[in-house]
């Protein structure tokens, strides 16, 4: 019996070798082929359309081109400076209560007419508008409609001067005497364009392109603007004509103080009402009333300061004047004596 046993024994250990040996060789033959393969695959060359990593030598995939557009390269909303992703974009849906009517094709009031003969009296003054005063909030405002039409003021202005419909001129004078081409006003928003080296992350490629700097509306704050004001005599009224409207552009120190402020360009403002026209102006108060840039003008809703009249050393007010109260009080006292002026024309 003890034989029996014994002999089980050995043949359920030569049965166990033999298993563990067919697997041993099992896994030979399978890292051998393994290996075999990872070899092939890395002595065979690289296709001909292959982007090989020059870091580590190893093939990669190229990134699917972009889509096709039919619109064509998506510009900032100010329509100047190297395109971005975001753009102007209608709504689809009515974004309120009821369906907005954009009226588009408004035109100014006219002026009434006034004599060369009737002008009794006029006087030439030069203010200016810092948006960041709570009644010139409006200026500040950056928002796009439900059109898409972004309306902060100065984008209106710059895209007025860039698809000519209306022309700028050179801050040189404020007598609109020099043309400004288009060019040249973007060179002075943004900056020249500047050659810069690029080189590609994923092919290591080094390529020269050239590039300009965006143009950040928020550095305008301040809007000079020159108007007449004259007493009519047929009317026997004062009144007042702006001329013109230059957006101001800070320019600073290299400690980060204030300079000055100088003027981009000049737009004569004739020219630009039956465009301001067409543009709506948020209201603070009240959503639902809304009014023109023209009619903002035209009424008088903005806060401004006095900086020059129309003198006989041609000077400002900041020239002969150092403290900035007093000058502003020079100032007001400039826009009373024109308010008086029209008071002593009556006669009681």
């Amino acid at each position: 019996m003890r034989a029996v046993i014994l002999n089980r024994i050995g043949w359920c250990s030569l049965m166990l070798v033999l298993v563990l040996a067919t697997e041993a060789d099992a896994q030979r033959r399978g890292g051998g082929t393994t290996r075999r393969n990872r070899a092939a695959e890395s002595t065979t060359p690289p296709a001909a359309d292959a982007v090989v990593n020059p870091a580590t030598g190893n093939s990669v995939e190229t990134p699917p081109p972009p889509p096709p557009t039919t619109t064509g390269a998506p510009l900032r909303p100010d329509g100047v400076g190297v395109p971005v992703a975001d753009t102007p974009r209608k709504s689809l849906r009515v974004d309120g209560i009821s369906e907005k009517n954009f009226i588009k094709d408004r035109v100014p009031i006219p002026y009434d007419h006034i004599r060369s003969d009737d002008e009794f009296w006029e006087k030439k003054i030069w203010q200016v508008i810092d948006i960041r005063e709570k009644m010139n909030l409006p200026f500040q405002y950056d928002v796009e409609d439900e059109s898409g039409t972004n309306q902060l003021f100065i984008n209106i202005l710059i895209n007025a001067v860039k698809n000519k419909e209306v022309e700028a001129f050179s801050p040189i004078d404020d007598r609109f005497t020099t043309p400004m081409p288009w060019t040249e006003v973007q060179a002075k928003l943004s900056g020249q364009e500047k050659t810069v080296r690029s080189i590609d992350p994923v092919t290591g490629e080094e390529t020269m392109v050239t590039t300009r700097d965006e143009f950040d509306p928020r550095t305008v704050v301040q809007y000079k603007i020159k108007e007449i004001w004259v007493f009519d005599k047929e009317a026997s009224a004062l009144k007042v004509r702006i001329l013109g409207i230059a957006p101001m552009v800070s320019r600073m120190n290299e400690d980060g103080s204030f300079r000055a402020a100088i003027p981009l360009f000049w737009v004569y403002y004739p020219d630009m009402r039956p465009i301001l026209a067409k543009y709506d102006v948020y209201n603070q108060n009240n959503d639902a009333a809304t009014m023109s840039w023209e009619d903002l003008f035209e009424m008088r809703f903005f806060s401004s300061f006095v900086i020059k009249e129309n003198n006989t050393y041609n000077r400002e007010i900041k020239d002969y004047i150092k403290d900035g109260t007093m000058r502003l009080l020079e100032g007001q006292a400039i826009k009373d004596k024109i308010f008086n002026k029209e008071q002593d024309m009556w006669q009681y």
